[in-house]
């Protein structure tokens, strides 16, 4: 209705928003153009090197330095392939990676490459994958771009299970790209960052046990978080995730339940998915055992908190208000369904500062 917003403008004589320049303010506006072309032309460009190594052999019993450097850069690139000697298929996804940032004399980061894109109980299922991380072969082709910062050196430790075949074939790459900044859901993180891993191994909790995934004093944004567990129900996924900021026991519901908090419904009724934020990348149901395995990144979906004591918790099954109903709001009500005990493995990756 009407003609177009233009006609009326046109009518309109508002005054000009900034005063005309004067004479006089041609000098400074000249060395301030000036300034900001040194600054621009000086500023440091991003370098990438590239490293790798080809059929590299890899013997039972042994630990290898896969690589090494010196120097203060960013990991944005790190890809594997790899076949047991005798013919078994896939040995990358089951591969032990330690690595150790900063001249650390204790792991920085543990981690099998099938836990760092979100697999878990060595499911090969192949090809998949996103922006940041997937698997383009059924016997290897594992990527992941998760941005690792380090500021004095970082070193790549490597060795087979202890319950594999004598020996393996690997190739691999790695790139790190110096004068490169961190950046989450679009904001550009502090210089000081650091990625700090916490990890759970195998953790048997008992019925409507809790587990603090994170559990800090910094600042921060969770990256990516993955998790497996397996039970003799299913009723574990009724457990919500909680967060709770400032050191407060006050929490906050993250998800209402286990597979609401990857984007699913109803026990992943449409079974597994890889998509590129979040996935359920093995569901098992049975009669008297359940497996799940998932990811979720928080890119899209971003996660930040503040200084002052910030915790990720979840809980093995949950319980619900016997008055309203409502699930995971009172701790001591009855629980839903019959969770049982769960073995669980996590990993939850968060850049700190």
């Amino acid at each position: 209705m009407g003609g177009p917003t233009t006609s009326v403008t046109h009518h309109l004589h508002l005054p000009p928003r900034y005063p005309p320049m004067k004479a006089s303010m041609m000098p400074s506006l000249l060395v301030c153009l000036l300034a900001c072309v040194v600054f621009v032309v000086g500023a440091p460009y991003p370098i990438t090197k590239t490293y790798g190594v080809s059929q590299l052999q890899l013997q039972q019993g042994k630990t290898y330095t896969l690589y090494q450097y010196e120097g203060t850069a960013v990991v944005t690139y790190f890809w594997l392939t790899g076949t047991w000697n005798n013919g078994a298929g896939d040995s990358a996804s089951q591969m032990n990676f330690t690595v150790y940032v900063d001249g650390a004399t204790r792991p920085t980061y543990q981690f099998t490459p099938n836990q760092l894109i979100g697999v878990g109980f060595n499911d090969l299922t192949a090809p998949w994958g996103s922006d940041m991380m997937g698997r383009d072969s059924s016997l290897g082709g594992i990527y992941s771009h998760m941005r690792i910062p380090f500021f004095k050196s970082i070193r790549y430790d490597v060795a087979l299970p202890h319950d594999a075949p004598a020996s393996s074939i690997l190739f691999w790459q790695i790139r790190v790209t110096e004068n490169y900044p961190i950046v989450v859901s679009g904001v550009t993180l502090p210089p000081q960052t650091r990625l700090v891993q916490y990890n759970f191994q195998s953790v048997n909790l008992t019925r409507l046990e809790f587990i603090d995934f994170v559990s800090t004093s910094n600042a921060g944004a969770i990256y990516m978080h993955f998790f497996q567990s397996e039970s003799s129900t299913a009723n574990f996924m009724e457990g919500c995730y909680r967060a709770y900021y400032g050191g407060s026991q006050n929490q906050s519901l993250v998800s209402t339940g286990f597979e609401d908090y990857y984007q699913s419904a109803y026990y992943f009724a449409a079974g597994p998915y890889r998509q590129p934020g979040v996935g359920a990348t093995v569901v098992q149901m049975g009669a008297s055992l359940t497996r799940i395995s998932g990811y979720k990144v928080h890119d899209t979906d971003p996660f930040f908190f503040d200084k002052g004591g910030f915790r990720l918790q979840w809980r093995n099954g949950d319980t619900q208000d016997p008055n309203t109903g409502q699930k995971c709001m009172d701790s001591n009500g009855p629980a839903v369904g019959n969770p049982q005990a769960s073995t669980i493995t996590s990993m939850t990756w968060v850049y700190e500062w």
